[in-house]
């Protein structure tokens, strides 16, 4: 890296990332004082509670983990409407019919970034989702999709909840899969 803070490998030259808002880089500046170091660790165990959920196929577990007038909402198209789930019942319900076809879900949860402001708090975590499938001739598919939550979150009593859960899917890959 060069004196002046360039060079380094995120500065490499190329096309925009989607999702950066035609920003190359982009990083967050994190400021603190240590104060919430509670709250963060809360909502980081939160996120990873919904994607063990998810991967153990258990819908009602994971809506469990949303406030009872709780949303999930997932962006599936850019073009297309947002499908919303309004409420434990039917985020479970959606969750039931939406993991269905799955033989096996492996979420890979990465980055987190989180303001807390009193008894609310918004974040955005980052996530790498394998689906293992069989297509219509029975052989096994994966399905990878980079996925980029925008969480709004809620203390509910001593428990951190989420309020609103956006799904944006930044990328896919639909592969045969290797046998073992």
């Amino acid at each position: 890296m060069a004196a002046d803070g360039t060079g380094g490998p995120y500065d490499a030259p190329g096309p925009p990332r989607a999702g950066a808002g035609g920003r190359r880089g982009g990083a967050a500046v994190v400021e603190g004082s240590g104060q919430g170091s509670e709250d963060r660790v809360a909502l980081r165990q939160l996120v990873d509670a919904y994607a063990t959920a998810v991967d153990h196929g258990d819908p009602a577990a994971v809506a469990a983990l949303f406030a009872p007038d709780g949303r999930l909402v997932s962006h599936p198209d850019d073009a297309a409407a947002p499908l919303v789930r309004t409420g434990r019942h039917a985020i479970a319900s959606a969750l039931t019919r939406g993991l269905a076809r799955y033989l096996a879900t492996t979420h890979l949860v990465g980055g987190q970034v989180v303001t807390v402001d009193g008894e609310a708090a918004t974040g955005e975590t980052t996530c790498v989702a394998h689906h293992v499938y069989a297509d219509a001739d029975g052989r096994r598919r994966m399905l990878v999709m980079a996925v980029r939550y925008h969480d709004r979150y809620v203390r509910h009593g001593p428990a951190w909840l989420f309020a609103e859960r956006r799904l944006h899917f930044d990328w896919r890959e639909d592969r045969p899969m290797a046998q073992r």
